[in-house]
């Protein structure tokens, strides 16, 4: 049995191990960082960690949330840090057994999704999802501009 957050990107449902999550947050206090890839929504201080926030619409399918409050963000471990990865909202942890996950069968793409950040199929009653393996979400040049923005310290006030 594995447990995995499904969650709405775009159109599409897609999964993620949940042994994989930190936790869920909204956006709040959200810092804009400038001349950075257009699927970087920017910064934010999740329970005292500087952590970059992802739009996997926009990293996906080249569209933007259109509404960044309704959204929610599922913050990951990637790289021995945390990235937050915002999707259009969070539908639910479901468990699936072993015989409903099928490993991916080798082919460049799947309905016109690259599937090299695709570890597994999960086989529902209704439909296949891809199930999210966030250490490969990114390529070598996005990698660099996210492990940048994991550089920054947190700012302590004093106070």
């Amino acid at each position: 049995m594995n447990k995995h957050i499904l969650f709405r990107v775009g159109n599409q449902t897609f999964a993620i191990p949940i042994s994989s999550t930190d936790r869920v947050v909204h956006i709040e206090n959200l810092t804009i960082i400038p001349d950075m890839s257009s699927h970087i929504i920017g910064i934010q201080d999740v329970e005292g960690t500087i952590t970059p926030l992802v739009d996997l619409t926009e990293r996906f399918f080249s569209e933007k949330i259109q509404d960044l409050k309704k959204s929610d963000t599922i913050i990951v471990h990637w790289k021995n840090e945390k990235i937050g990865l915002t999707v259009n909202e969070v539908l639910s942890v479901e468990t699936y057994y072993e015989n409903q996950i099928s490993d991916k069968v080798d082919m460049e793409k799947v309905e016109g999704i690259p599937t090299s950040y695709i570890s597994a199929f999960v086989q529902t009653d209704e439909k296949i999802i891809p199930i999210l393996d966030p250490q490969l979400l990114f390529d070598d040049e996005q990698a660099k501009e996210l492990q940048a923005l994991l550089k920054i310290e947190q700012i302590n006030d004093g106070h």
